[in-house]
């Protein structure tokens, strides 16, 4: 079941037209913690995590890459401030 629901999501992220390689690295870092966290939606993630996992290395291009999956509404996320805790993300 669980590789169904990651192929769907690989399906769609390679489908999404003009998607930069960067968006789609974020993209397949969330799968992985996705996956990690035994495929709960939704699921916290770290920046440090997701640009470690994406080989991402500004913060600036982090969160365009985020706000750019959150415009095509891809993912859903909500940031936490807090330093455990991690941000929340739902895969649509």
């Amino acid at each position: 079941m669980a590789s169904l629901k990651t192929e769907y999501y690989l399906e769609r992220i390679i489908k999404e037209k003009g998607l930069q390689p960067s968006r789609t690295a974020v993209f397949v870092a969330m799968l992985q913690l996705w996956k990690e966290q035994k495929y709960s939606n939704p699921f916290h993630v770290s920046r440090r995590k997701i640009m470690k996992l994406s080989g991402i290395k500004s913060i600036v291009t982090y969160h365009t890459c985020i706000s750019e999956l959150k415009d095509r509404e891809i993912v859903e996320y909500r940031p936490s401030y807090h330093p455990r805790l991690g941000s929340r993300v739902k895969l649509k």
